[in-house]
């Protein structure tokens, strides 16, 4: 019996981990079956197999040979790169108000920063079209950063937000009573304890501005300012579509962000413990 017992409990105990293994196998299988498929053989039909007949990295010469989609990697890095700076400083900004001041209307104003995150993109883009043109600054990349850092930027004042509730005031406090100014304290004292913060924020706004695709398509025609997803759709033709081409750039674009992700997964999860936990 007591056997059985320990068995059953170290079942239980295995049990999250099994769970988990499975959720990671079944979320991970698209993106090995596109890394195969980047692999596959022009001439080899898509519908005979999973597995590629055999492997090949034509593929790969031919999409990284294209001077366009170099461009468009470069194109893309400038827009979320820039975006996601907009984001910081504004919404650090923003953040620091909402967490250490009180004034009326402030439950409405972070309510109303929820709901115009609701709103779809479309009615962003169809006001900012016609600000683009008035401006005359239509197939550039101001457009699709402005429309990426407002559409972004409830996210990033919440989540900053959460930052700065979990840092005691008394860190300020202490730093006033040294003699240094509000702006002094947020910068000597705060900003080295948000860094980790600030770097999780900054790369999920990176991220959900390299895979926008509706403002890209809609504020750029030159062809050597077109942003990655828009070369991405370009392997969807209006009669065929080139698969392997159309995985390939997938891949190759999903490798800017795995190195980030990479680079700065220890600040990521740092940054996410520090908001989930008020000091």
């Amino acid at each position: 019996m007591r056997r059985e017992g320990y068995t059953m409990k170290r079942v239980r105990g295995l049990l999250p981990y099994i769970l988990l293994s499975g959720v990671t196998i079944v979320w991970l299988l698209p993106i090995m079956w596109m890394l195969i498929s980047a692999f596959r053989d022009a001439a080899d039909p898509f519908y005979l197999g999973i597995l590629p007949s055999r492997l090949t990295l034509v593929n790969f010469e031919r999409v990284v040979s294209d001077p366009h989609t170099l461009s468009s990697l470069r194109n893309s890095m400038v827009v979320a790169t820039s975006a996601a700076c907009v984001d910081l400083v504004i919404a650090s900004l923003a953040a620091y108000g909402f967490s250490r001041f009180r004034f009326a209307g402030k439950q409405v104003l972070q309510v109303l920063l929820i709901m115009v995150r609701l709103f779809p993109g479309v009615l962003l883009a169809i006001t900012l079209f016609q600000v683009a043109g008035f401006l005359n600054i239509f197939d550039s990349f101001y457009p699709l950063i402005i429309a990426n850092a407002l559409l972004n930027l409830p996210f990033a004042i919440w989540n900053l937000r959460t930052l700065f509730d979990a840092i005691p005031i008394d860190i300020e406090e202490a730093a006033w009573l040294d003699g240094a100014t509000r702006v002094a304290g947020i910068r000597r004292m705060l900003l080295p304890l948000l860094g980790p913060g600030l770097a999780a924020t900054g790369a999920f706004v990176f991220l959900l501005s390299w895979n926008e695709y509706l403002f890209a398509v809609s504020f750029i025609r030159s062809p050597e300012k077109q942003l990655i997803t828009t070369a991405i759709a370009a392997n969807i033709g209006q009669y065929n579509v080139d698969f392997t081409g159309l995985v390939t750039t997938a891949m190759l674009a999903s490798v800017p962000l795995m190195v980030m992700f990479v680079l700065i997964q220890r600040y990521i999860v740092s940054g996410l413990m520090l908001g989930s936990v008020r000091g």
